[in-house]
């Protein structure tokens, strides 16, 4: 949950501790220590407990990883560069405020100090009047300044979240495939890899469905790219309504697709492929504008399950050949590695 304290204050915090500590404040420093005073993420913030017990300096390196890790993981270059540009800026702007602020809190000091030597020489009461009218102006005064620092530093605070969330979008716009929205294979080989770090820890099985599309040239050579793009689509979209929970469907190039079953051994694997493979065939592609329907399409698919002793590679490679007898079998069918020959 996010401090209520007022984002001055946590600024403050943040300039404090970098004058502590002696290390730039850069952005990725500003954002690390602005998001550990606002207690915003748990994870970071017992990261940066254990760096300050072990006694190790704070250097660029280490916020630049704290960054990267908890703040903003898997950034496009270029949206991370221009991002850091509009975070550079920010930050000096804020830093400019911040100085005023100093400034004028001095200042203000100063004539309080003024004041009191006055209240001590006044003649009489209209001179103690003229006194205090001169205290409330300024105090009001500055009231108003740090209500406007304030404001400021809230809309900072406002503008590096909004850049945050910026840098998420693109993140997980970089793991979709663009013409079908599933996930693609940068996306897949990671969750491929998370799922088999499972099993060796914890022999969670998991199986993996391959899915070819049955004569897929045959749509382009006949209809043009344009309709193929359409029923790589209509497959797409019938893959990822057809999964639920964890399931992980994505396109692995070309009209070829991948479907990853957390927690699912063989038999039930093979059950989710037959039930994919009926929804496709029993599906006309439509183009959304004129309303064409075209011929029927059917996909043929390969089903394999994580062993002991598998690497993810050894158990696509048995998915994948199961896919392959599929077809030679005459295609619209689910094999898994249990047909292939021993």
């Amino acid at each position: 949950m996010e401090s209520r304290e007022p984002v001055l204050e946590t600024a403050k915090k943040v300039v404090a501790q970098a004058a502590k500590a002696k290390f730039e404040l850069t952005p990725p420093a500003y954002a690390v220590w602005f998001a550990y005073y606002r207690g915003e993420h748990p994870k970071l913030s017992a990261e940066v407990d254990r760096i300050l017990a072990s006694g190790v300096a704070f250097s660029q390196e280490i916020h630049e990883r704290l960054y990267n890790q908890f703040l903003a993981p898997r950034e496009e270059r270029a949206v991370m560069d221009q991002v850091q540009k509009q975070t550079q800026a920010l930050l000096a702007g804020v830093m400019e405020d911040l100085g005023t602020a100093h400034k004028d809190a001095h200042q203000f000091g100063g004539k309080l100090a003024g004041y009191v030597a006055e209240i001590k020489q006044a003649a009489g009461l209209e001179d103690l009047r003229r006194i205090m009218r001169h205290m409330l102006h300024d105090t009001a005064e500055m009231m108003a300044a740090s209500k406007q620092l304030e404001a400021k530093l809230a809309e900072a605070s406002r503008q590096t979240r909004e850049l945050r969330q910026r840098l998420q979008v693109t993140a997980e716009a970089a793991l979709r495939d663009a013409l079908t929205g599933l996930h693609n294979r940068e996306a897949f080989d990671k969750k491929l890899a998370e799922l088999h770090q499972e099993f060796v820890r914890a022999r969670q099985y998991y199986s993996a469905i391959f899915v070819d599309i049955d004569f897929f040239k045959r749509f382009n050579d006949t209809y043009g790219h344009a309709v193929g793009d359409l029923v790589l689509q209509t497959v797409g979209a019938i893959l990822k309504a057809g999964v639920k929970g964890s399931d992980f469907p994505a396109r692995y190039g070309g009209e070829e697709f991948v479907v990853l079953l957390p927690a699912t051994v063989l038999e039930n694997a093979k059950i989710v492929a037959e039930q994919l493979r009926v929804k496709i065939a029993v599906k006309r592609p439509q183009d959304p504008e004129s309303g064409e329907v075209f011929e029927r399409v059917t996909a043929s698919f390969g089903v394999a399950q994580v062993r002991p002793g598998d690497t993810p590679a050894a158990v696509l490679a048995r998915a994948d050949k199961a896919l392959y007898l599929a077809k030679e079998s005459g295609r619209n069918t689910v094999k898994t590695e249990l047909d292939l020959p021993a």
